[in-house]
């Protein structure tokens, strides 16, 4: 019983959620099956089993059917209904939301026209219009709320049609024409930001909205949600963005700081910090792109852009830590590894997402043998089960280890048999040509200037190779040894 979507339901509710579904439960509207009178016992059931340690489901029949002989097959029919009333519970309170009060303006001004209230419908739907053009907040949500009004006006002066006027099409198709650049360019840039990371081909189909002018001068000037998107789109076309599109989306950004709202800033900073990182790891050059990512995460983290519904994603955990770690603000990176463990999505019983974490910390401050102790033989997250690798191979090379050669050896093996499953080629390539390249420098001599300076050559070639920085910098290490 235990592993109901019910029981998977039920223990995902809050305390006053909890309070809310018994209160559904015995109202007659919500609970309406020929099992009705059993479900909030069953609730109930549910509710106090949680802290205990297994609930049969015998027992479950004999509460609430006493005196009877179990019937295969009753128990889950309550199981339904009770199921039926815990959604409906969330349902109900999802669009009674302060936050879905549009939606019930314009549902409630269709209620009223379904049933010929004379002149309160135009009435409603001009406040729904007022309402529109006092929003500050120009973002998706509102170009499809405003499609919804003007196509209501629409329709109600087709409906009395005086053969006067336009029946307010123009602004139907501009409402439209908006929504659509807006849905297009967002989905494109996520697009075209995965094509940046992952190897696919993108369908032929799609290729002619790239080329096309997606949003017109008039738009821009009105719409900074619009206008920043199509910023983000232009700089995810180029082959390699550089410095000067990070300092232009920066700047478009705090530009338009009031004018957009909370989950719009979110969006478009975390594609600032994707740009970002993708010209760090392109250029080693660019080492000031690593103090405007930091800088970027401190505020973003303070603002809460980090942050999915309170929670933060074990990958983004990891870039603001390692990057803090890369520019050596060693004290904040530990400060932010420690406040946030416990806000981990994914995490399990042993910490090992915090533990590589510090781990990584551990190694960038030199504790290489403590770095060993704190990184875990498996994950669930790809990213960090080959972070994990990759890091147990670095502690062994600073370290002189005599594992070293095994590790690396396994970690090669893993590649060639495991990997497939897990990773795409290109992705399995960049972690074979670290290998590879490791390879080489341990079997280099030390002091070599001749072969430190091939060695250099090579990983510069293979900037695509994980950990290349790091290889670059051990490459020119031999030459001082």
């Amino acid at each position: 019983m235990e592993k109901s979507q019910l029981f998977e339901l039920i223990g995902s509710l809050t305390l006053a959620e909890k309070e809310q579904v018994r209160q559904f439960s015995l109202i007659p509207t919500f609970n309406q099956g020929k099992m009705k009178a059993y479900v909030p016992v069953l609730l109930e059931i549910c509710f106090s089993h949680l802290a205990q340690q297994s609930l049969e489901k015998k027992a479950v029949f004999t509460a609430l059917f006493p005196d009877q002989e179990f019937v295969e097959g009753k128990v889950e029919k309550v199981m339904v209904e009770a199921h039926k009333v815990v959604r409906t519970t969330l349902l109900v309170a999802k669009y009674l939301s302060m936050e879905n009060g549009f939606q019930h303006a314009f549902d409630y001004a269709q209620i009223v026209r379904s049933r010929d209230l004379g002149v309160l419908y135009p009435q409603l739907l001009s406040r729904l219009k007022k309402t529109q053009e006092e929003n500050q907040i120009k973002n998706a949500t509102y170009f499809q709320q405003q499609f919804l009004v003007e196509n209501a006006l629409h329709e109600e002066e087709s409906l009395y049609n005086q053969k006067r006027g336009d029946l307010n099409i123009p602004n139907v198709l501009e409402a439209l024409e908006l929504h659509a650049h807006l849905n297009r360019l967002a989905l494109l840039n996520r697009l075209l930001l995965q094509k940046k990371v992952a190897k696919f081909e993108i369908p032929e189909t799609i290729k002619p909205i790239l080329e096309k002018n997606l949003a017109s001068e008039q738009y821009l000037e009105r719409f900074p949600a619009l206008h920043t998107n199509l910023a983000i789109f232009n700089l995810l076309q180029k082959h390699r963005p550089d410095v000067s599109d990070i300092q232009m989306l920066l700047g478009l950004l705090r530009q338009y700081e009031e004018k957009l709202d909370k989950e719009s800033l979110q969006e478009f900073y975390t594609y600032l910090r994707n740009v970002c990182a993708l010209v760090f790891f392109a250029d080693i050059e660019q080492v000031e792109i690593e103090i405007t990512l930091h800088e970027l995460y401190k505020d973003n983290l303070a603002r809460g852009y980090l942050h999915n519904e309170g929670r933060l994603l074990p990958s983004r955990y990891w870039a603001v830590s390692s990057n803090a770690v890369r520019v050596k603000e060693f004290v904040w990176a530990l400060d932010f590894i420690e406040k946030y463990k416990f806000e981990l999505i994914g995490e399990n019983e042993t910490q090992d997402i915090y533990r590589l974490n510090l781990a990584n910390y551990l190694f960038g401050v030199g504790r290489f043998s403590e770095c060993l102790d704190n990184i875990a033989a498996n994950s669930p997250f790809v990213d960090y089960l080959l972070n994990g690798k990759r890091l147990e191979i670095k502690a062994h090379y600073e370290l002189q280890s005599e594992l070293l050669p095994f590790k690396l050896k396994a970690f090669k093996v893993f590649l060639s048999r495991t990997s497939p499953k897990l990773l795409s080629e290109p992705q399995r390539q960049i972690h074979l040509d670290f290998a590879n390249l490791l390879h080489q420098l341990i079997y280099s001599t030390p002091g070599d200037p001749k072969r430190s300076d091939l060695l250099i050559k090579r990983i510069q070639e293979k900037k695509q190779a994980a950990e290349w920085r790091w290889l670059l910098e051990k490459a020119k290490a031999l030459k001082n040894i």
